[in-house]
């Protein structure tokens, strides 16, 4: 996939976002970027029972430890994925269903950090997704989704 003319790539050229070394040192896997549309749904901890809609979201990239999403939707009637006020055992859990052959690939996280992109991109949002206790099954279905829709550009 050529990523010049990629949702990817638009936005890339867009916002000027770039990686630094210090940054790719921290990660504890590589990310892969893709683009893939998705769904996910928002819910607390304390309240499973009572998630929010299935919500439309474009996949940006995906490592064995997260992901990133993005998305015009980072709250829902007053919950909201990173509250500063909410408690850490609190914080909003996002389960995203990835297209996967013929079943959707459910994986559950936290959003750790997201930033508003300027008007003109796509989507309003960039989200950064920590997976919650991938079992050794899940970890092997993201390999193979990385394996089947990484493109010939890998994140700088």
């Amino acid at each position: 996939m050529d990523t010049s003319s990629s949702l990817i790539g638009r936005i890339m050229s867009k916002t000027g976002f770039r990686k630094t070394a210090e940054a790719k040192n921290r990660r504890r896997s590589k990310r892969h970027r893709v683009d893939l549309p998705v769904r996910f749904r928002m819910h607390l901890p304390s309240r499973p029972e009572d998630p929010s809609p299935e919500l439309p979201a474009q996949l940006y990239d995906i490592s064995e430890h997260g992901l990133g999403l993005l998305t015009d939707s980072i709250e829902w009637e007053g919950l909201h994925m990173i509250d500063p006020n909410m408690q850490t055992s609190e914080k909003c859990i996002l389960a995203v269903e990835l297209p996967y052959d013929d079943e959707p690939l459910t994986l559950r996280g936290k959003a750790v950090w997201y930033i508003r992109h300027p008007e003109g991109i796509p989507f309003v949002f960039r989200v950064g997704v920590e997976f919650d206790d991938l079992t050794p099954e899940l970890r092997k279905k993201i390999n193979n989704l990385i394996n089947l829709h990484v493109t010939a550009a890998e994140i700088p």
